[in-house]
């Protein structure tokens, strides 16, 4: 169910989540989490081989259902390839758990916060990006904003079972103990006062991406340090994809940190 903003809210059943697509699954359980393996009837192919291997190691039991009972049991949930694992909830960090994470990292730390993106097909993608990328973790609002979903899991294909989220209740609060804590805010806006590839990202980072149509709030905006800029040389009217703009400031710092660039 979605309400008129186009999000699902988050689920009301606290003691279980489900987690559909096969690459999610995989995911999930070689992170150890799913209580059960449900597939549907029929599947063949080296990942569906891979669930079923690892389930067997890992002693989660896997339940095979015809199709129709699959989707009766699974609600039906779009993009599910006839896979899916019932996995405890997603489980948030405390913001001073997910600091402490990125301060161990052998390299200047690097977060992401999320400024109430409410789309969780731009959650997710955020997060598989930042995944691959190696950030170490991201921040998003308790209200108004898309949690970690199934459909995010999906989304994130595995991203989700491996990147820490901070769940807060004020992201302005939290931009300022980052601040104290050392990092730097750089903020993503279409009228930003750098082209993102002028910017210095070899330093404690945290990216500022604002929401899908209104951008960057107003005191989060302040917050920031510095404010950043993708040209767009089209004359076209409109805007980057939330996160097709993540995207590319995630792997504009990643070059740079990594000396990938001349």
């Amino acid at each position: 169910m979605k309400d008129n903003k186009g999000y699902s809210p988050r689920p009301e059943v606290s003691g279980e989540e489900i987690v559909v697509g096969r690459q999610a699954v995989l995911e999930a359980l070689r992170s150890g989490k799913p209580m059960r393996i449900l597939l549907a009837e029929g599947l063949k192919g080296a990942i569906i081989d891979e669930i079923n291997q690892l389930a067997r190691k890992r002693k989660i039991p896997v339940k095979r259902l015809e199709r129709n009972e699959f989707e009766k049991e699974t609600g039906g949930h779009d993009g599910s390839q006839g896979a899916a694992a019932i996995a405890a909830p997603f489980e948030y960090c405390s913001l001073d758990d997910l600091v402490s994470t990125a301060r161990s990292a052998t390299e200047e730390p690097f977060l992401i916060m999320l400024d109430h993106i409410e789309d969780p097909h731009n959650l997710g993608a955020v997060m598989r990006t930042a995944d691959l990328a190696g950030v170490h973790g991201i921040i998003i609002p308790n209200h108004r904003a898309a949690g970690v979903t199934a459909a995010v899991r999906k989304v994130a294909a595995g991203g989700a079972e491996r990147l820490p989220v901070a769940m807060v209740g004020n992201l302005n609060r939290a931009a300022e103990k980052l601040k104290k804590e050392g990092f730097w805010l750089y903020g993503c806006e279409a009228d930003g006062s750098e082209d993102y590839y002028r910017a210095d990202y070899k330093r404690a980072l945290v990216l500022v991406i604002g929401s899908e149509g209104k951008g960057l709030s107003r005191l989060l905006r302040q917050n920031c340090d510095l404010t950043l800029a993708i040209p767009m040389p089209s004359t076209a009217t409109g805007s980057l994809n939330v996160s097709v703009a993540a995207g590319i400031l995630i792997y504009a710092a990643l070059a740079q940190r990594k000396g990938w660039t001349s």
